[in-house]
């Protein structure tokens, strides 16, 4: 059986030579023939656009499988780098001399039949491992170079586009020497679409009803993109990226590979990283920004996985953040042992809102009475509007401890921040000295320690910024008049845009509890609601975000959250008939012995209705039946008994 010969070809990336492989390909036949072997037959495999450190190269699969199954193989590459750059070409050349095979390198003269190939394989192995970690060094440094003198290194996101800076010299450029030059700019169409993502947002859309709009309206992705489809990821991105905010980041990882080319990003130090303030690449404004990051945090925490959780995260309610309607979700049965969520259900056109524990039998709840949707909606948002309207006392309270922490921060944080610059000075003199030993001496151990300094120093420059935003806060709170007439616009808000309303509603309500509320000698009621309102909350919504948010956060989880927590608010969605308000009255007339027919001139009820309502009245009224009671006097057996009925 006549020995196999495979000749492997491949370059690294799009931008070369679509033809290399050809062109190494005619050059392997040739060093072979010049080799006295025979290559007619050869069997080309080749791996077009792929880097040399991954594994899972298509053609580099096929040639292992083919390395696997025969074992009289002879392997021919142009130079060992084709083969690959990892730290594994050794190891698979020396397996495949053991299985009986051959390798030739024709552009190096490697063969594995001549004595020491071993130390000449594991050299080139040495030199095109170590040429890749250069290479990426060099690249690295000239993108960063760009990104200091503000240019771009190709790292702009969806809103943006490159424009060459010296047109005329991109215009004659030929792919000799230094590439001309880039910077990024605005491109208006795409930020267009930036701008509505942040708005839509904002107004409570969740992160996958912007990415199915997107996709719906068939929203160009740019021309990065493979697929037209938007997915919540690419939206996710575009939510928390700092660069429509004008601040520019650069390298804050970096790449590294494992044996098989499988690659992964790891954080890179900060004194590494470059940061570069753009604001003329600002697509949106800080207030929009900001409360972004506001909700995406309320997002993270209500979703987002706890420890000890599994993880998808907690449990909570979709209705709690993406809330389909006002009532929705936010009341809940106020009645002893329930507290379930009550279910919205349709009769006759009405929405209303019934507990889904309700029912008659041992163990069901009580609570029979169903709560009304619209007139729930209608006496929660006429009366929050009212409320917030006004400037309540719990509102006024909460300000004024807002105010007093501020003036705390004044005097206190100017020292905590010298003491830390202090610190930050100590540990960055510890980091040089560590940098200049670890030139000398490299070791793992220093290594690892000055890791933890750098970690340190880090987490101290977090406090810092943390402290100076606390202390700039007291200068950005507004007065109270400006707080006041926010919370009008709030209320107005309230009244008119649902979907950011539902949202407001289950921050300032908390929970809205209903109860039954049945009259003596009736079997069925009506609904009444209470609830609380969180001052904080309602602050939260109207200040700035950042530091003053942080205040109001603080103050809420600390010991003056009772300062902007309301009293119990009642509100009746319903109320005593003219029978049930006429009927003690009736029953005190019938006591006082006035006739039937004077009773229907004062009430205006007739005969039937007036009886009734005293019935249950004085019904209700009694104490367990006995014999004598049971039995009706002469004058309760209504109007007709007392000869009346003639005037009925």
């Amino acid at each position: 059986m006549s020995r196999m010969i495979v000749i492997y070809c491949r370059y690294s990336c799009e931008l070369q030579n679509p033809k290399s492989c050809e062109d190494q390909e005619r050059d392997v036949r040739a060093g072979l023939a010049k080799s006295g072997i025979d290559a007619t037959n050869a069997v080309a495999i080749p791996d077009a656009a792929e880097s040399g450190t991954r594994a899972d190269r298509p053609g580099f699969k096929e040639l292992l499988e083919i390395l696997r199954q025969e074992k009289d193989v002879l392997l021919a590459v142009d130079d060992q780098s084709r083969f690959g750059r990892d730290d594994n070409a050794y190891g698979l050349i020396k397996d495949l001399v053991f299985r009986g095979g051959r390798f030739i390198s024709t552009g190096e003269g490697i063969d594995t039949t001549q004595r020491g190939w071993e130390l000449r394989v594991k050299v080139m192995e040495l030199h095109n491992s170590t040429t890749i970690g250069e290479l990426g060094h060099r690249v690295r440094r000239g993108q960063r170079g760009r990104i200091e003198r503000k240019l771009t290194a190709g790292d702009y996101p969806y809103g943006y586009e490159s424009f060459y800076v010296h047109p005329e010299q991109a215009a004659t450029y030929r792919g000799v020497g230094p590439k001309p030059e880039k910077d990024v700019r605005i491109y208006e169409v795409e930020a267009n679409w930036v701008r509505k993502v942040f708005a839509w947002f904002l107004a409570g859309w969740s992160i996958q009803e912007i990415a199915t709009e997107l996709t719906r309206l068939k929203v160009d992705k740019g021309h990065r993109a493979r697929k037209p489809i938007w997915y919540t990821s690419h939206v996710r991105r575009m939510l928390d990226n700092e660069k429509y905010v004008g601040e520019w980041s650069w390298g804050e990882t970096t790449t590294i590979r494992d044996s098989s080319g499988k690659t992964k990003q790891i954080p890179v130090p900060e004194a590494e990283q470059v940061f570069v303030e753009r604001p003329d690449l600002r697509i949106v404004d800080q207030q929009t920004w900001d409360k972004a990051q506001e909700r995406l945090k309320q997002l993270a925490e209500m979703y987002g996985s706890k420890e000890g959780q599994k993880p998808r995260g907690p449990k909570v309610h979709h209705t709690e953040a993406y809330p389909g309607s006002l009532m929705g979700g936010l009341i809940f049965c106020g009645e002893d042992k329930c507290g379930s969520r009550l279910w919205e259900h349709a009769s006759r056109k009405r929405k209303y809102l019934a507990c889904p524990n309700r029912g008659n039998a041992e163990g069901m709840c009580p609570m029979r009475t169903q709560v009304p949707t619209e007139k729930a909606e209608q006496a929660i948002l006429g009366f929050l509007a009212a409320i917030l309207g006004s400037w309540p006392s719990w509102i006024e309270k909460a300000v004024a401890a807002m105010r007093r922490v501020l003036d705390d921060v004044a005097n206190r944080v100017p020292e905590e921040v010298a003491a830390k610059e202090k610190q930050l000075v100590e540990l960055q003199s510890e980091i040089k000295n560590l940098v200049r030993q670890l030139a000398k001496r490299d070791s793992e151990a220093m290594q690892n320690y000055l890791a933890e300094v750098e970690a340190a120093a880090n987490a101290l420059l977090t406090e810092m910024r943390e402290l100076k935003a606390l202390l700039d806060s007291k200068a950005k709170m507004p007065d109270d008049d400006w707080i006041a007439d926010q919370l009008r616009d709030k209320s107005d808000l309230i009244r008119d845009d649902l979907r950011p309303a539902a949202i407001l509603l289950r921050k300032l309500l908390g929970k809205v509890w209903a109860h039954q509320v049945i009259l003596p000698g009736k079997q069925r009621g009506y609904a009444q609601i209470r609830f609380r309102i969180n001052g904080w909350e309602a602050l939260r919504a109207v200040l700035p975000a950042g530091a003053l948010h942080r205040v109001v956060e603080m103050l809420a989880n600390g010991h003056e959250v009772e300062a902007g927590i309301s009293d119990e608010f009642c509100i009746d969605l319903g109320g005593p008939s003219e029978m049930d308000k006429w009927a003690p009255m009736i029953a005190e007339m019938r006591e006082r012995k006035v006739p039937w027919k004077k009773i229907w001139e004062i009430t205006g009820l007739g005969s039937g209705p007036a009886f009734v309502a005293w019935k249950r009245f004085v019904d209700a009224q009694k104490t367990p039946p006995d014999e004598t009671v049971n039995q009706p006097q002469e004058s309760d057996q209504g109007p007709h008994a007392e000869g009346e009925g003639e005037a009925a």
